[in-house]
Parts: structure tokens; C-alpha cells; sequence
């Protein structure tokens, strides 16, 4: 081989090395130089609180989040169809939970597998199983040191369709990633927790599962299995009823909103009618004529309100 033809070829590899360790910063760049889809707007409007209780900036800020998620992360179905909709669903799932830190990416993210719904853990044969021992409806799983979730479709669906149950499927599977961000599933996610609240977290986390396996608590009972599960689900309530989670649980509430720098409870309280309640009121009756009151509660024609709003993000 001829010193030319070497290093010709060093050349090439050194190219495909640095092309391979800029990837994500050059999907990134491409993603945010995108216009965001009409589409994916309408889909965020019509059925995620959490969005429509944004600030404008804020909206927007989200929209660029979900396009880089969305450019990095490959979603697969498997026996179902992934379209847009299922698509900007996980990608709000995956962003709420850390919208606190605006420059947050899930590490080793593989591939987020949908599936069509519940499904059932491989079990020994031989011991007896309730009909709802192994059910899942989401997972988050290690393979080498890459990350693979698998997502019930229906389950995901379900969790947009009613911001006001305390329960998501996405937020629940994104907010386990965000614990293992550490390097471990354990109910303490350090790396948004600052230093001096880790004490302080785990001895409220550890009254809280006290509560909940006496009975004793409105969280979902789920949330007493263990450590993991229990950040998980009050991650869930947290963003779907923070008045009610701030109510019932205020130091809970508190240490929250400082490990994810986020007050969902002063975003909702912003408005006259609650974005929460106004996706119920729309799925409730998806056609409004142009004389309409707007079901928003603003007093306006809908043809001068939401109508007018969805217009422009046209």
C-alpha cells in the first residue's frame, strides 16, 4: 500500500469519526432551522394542557423542543401505526417533564417502541398471576448502555385525553428517564435535584409510600411499589393536578417544583378557564359554528377567539 493510498484512507476514517461525533449537533442545527408544522401545532392545541398554558415565547420555545426530540429519536410501531399525532405525543411527553431545562437531551435514548396496548410481562408458568399482575402499559429498558421505551398507543392516547386524572403514561416513562439520568432508577433524580433538598426528598419520599401502603394517601397506589415508581407517579400528578397535589401534599409539591424548576399550578391559574377544562369542553363537541361563544369562556364569537387563534398559527 502506497503512503499516499494511507493516508487517504486515515483521511476518510478521521472524516466518518467527526461526522459520527457531531451528529446530534448537526440534527439539532437542522431541526431548530425548520419551520414548525402547521399539523403538529393544531395536534399540540387540541390536546395538550400543558402547552396551551404557555406563554407565547414559551409555546415557542416548546415547539423547538419537539422538533430536536423528534429529529434525534426514532419512534417505531410495532403491529400499529405511528402518525403525527403519536409522534408529537411522545414528544410532549418527553419535554414536559424537563421543560425546567431548556437544554436537556434524554442521554442513550435508542428508540421509543409504540405498541397498540397493554401488554404482559413474560411470567413462570407455574405460579398462579392476577389479570392485572404483568399488565404494562409503558417500560423503559437497558440494552448495553443504550435506553429503548416501549409505549402502550392507547395508553399514551388516553393520558392527553384527560389532563385532569393524575395519570400519563408518557410523563410517567419520560419522568423514570429523568431519574436514571444519574445512572440509576431509584427515585432520587440527582441530577435536577440540587444538593441540600436530596435529604429532604427522600425523607418525604419515604412518608409519602408510608402513606400510601397504609392507605392513607390520595396518590395512586401504584406510586407504593417502590422508590422509582413512586417519583414517577407524583411526576404524573405534579403536571396533570398540581393544585390538588399542592393541597393535599405541600412539601411534596415544593420539592418538586425545585428539582423541576417548574410551577404548573401559577402556569394553569393564569387563565380564566382552565386549558385543562377547555380540551375537555372541545373533545366534547369538536364543531363549533363561527357565532359559537367560544368555549374558552373569553366572552368572544369563536370565529373572534379560538377559531381566530388557530387561523393564525396556520
Amino acid at each position: 500500500m502506497s503512503y499516499a493510498i494511507f493516508l487517504a484512507i486515515i483521511g476518510g476514517l478521521i472524516f466518518l469519526f467527526y461526522r459520527y461525533i457531531t451528529r446530534d449537533a448537526r440534527v439539532r442545527t437542522e431541526a431548530l432551522a425548520e419551520e414548525f408544522p402547521v399539523e403538529w401545532r393544531r395536534i399540540l392545541m387540541e390536546r395538550v394542557a400543558f402547552y396551551l398554558s404557555l406563554t407565547k415565547n414559551e409555546k415557542q420555545r416548546f415547539e423547538k423542543s419537539v422538533q430536536v426530540f423528534l429529529a434525534q429519536t426514532l419512534i417505531t410501531g410495532v403491529q400499529t401505526e405511528v402518525d403525527d399525532t403519536t409522534r408529537v405525543l411522545v414528544a410532549a411527553s418527553a419535554i414536559i417533564p424537563v421543560f425546567g431545562f431548556p437544554d436537556w437531551e434524554y442521554g442513550n435514548l435508542s428508540e421509543v417502541l409504540i405498541v397498540p396496548d397493554a401488554w404482559r410481562e413474560a411470567h413462570d408458568p407455574n405460579k398462579e398471576m392476577t389479570p392485572l399482575q404483568g399488565q404494562l402499559l409503558g417500560s423503559v429498558r437497558n440494552f448495553q448502555t443504550s435506553h429503548y421505551m416501549h409505549l402502550s398507543k392507547a395508553s399514551l392516547e388516553q393520558g392527553f385525553k384527560d389532563s385532569l386524572d393524575k395519570q400519563n403514561v408518557g410523563i410517567h416513562e419520560f419522568a423514570h428517564l429523568l431519574d436514571q439520568a444519574d445512572g440509576v432508577i431509584d427515585g432520587v433524580p440527582s441530577m435536577a435535584l440540587p444538593p441540600e433538598l436530596l435529604q429532604p426528598w427522600a425523607e418525604v419520599m419515604q412518608r409519602e409510600i408510608e402513606a400510601i401502603r397504609d392507605g392513607k394517601s390520595d396518590i395512586n397506589s401504584y406510586a407504593g411499589t417502590n422508590e422509582a415508581e413512586f417519583f414517577a407517579v407524583v411526576t404524573e400528578y405534579f403536571f396533570e393536578k398540581p393544585e390538588k397535589l399542592q393541597e393535599n401534599h405541600p412539601e411534596l409539591y415544593q420539592l418538586l417544583s425545585r428539582a423541576l424548576r417548574q410551577n404548573p399550578k401559577k402556569r394553569f391559574l393564569r387563565f380564566a378557564v382552565d386549558p385543562r377544562e377547555w380540551l375537555k369542553t372541545l373533545r366534547s363537541r369538536r364543531k363549533f359554528g363561527r357565532n359559537d361563544p367560544c368555549p374558552c369562556g373569553s366572552g368572544k364569537k369563536y370565529k373572534d377567539c379560538h377559531l381566530l387563534q388557530q387561523q393564525a398559527a396556520a
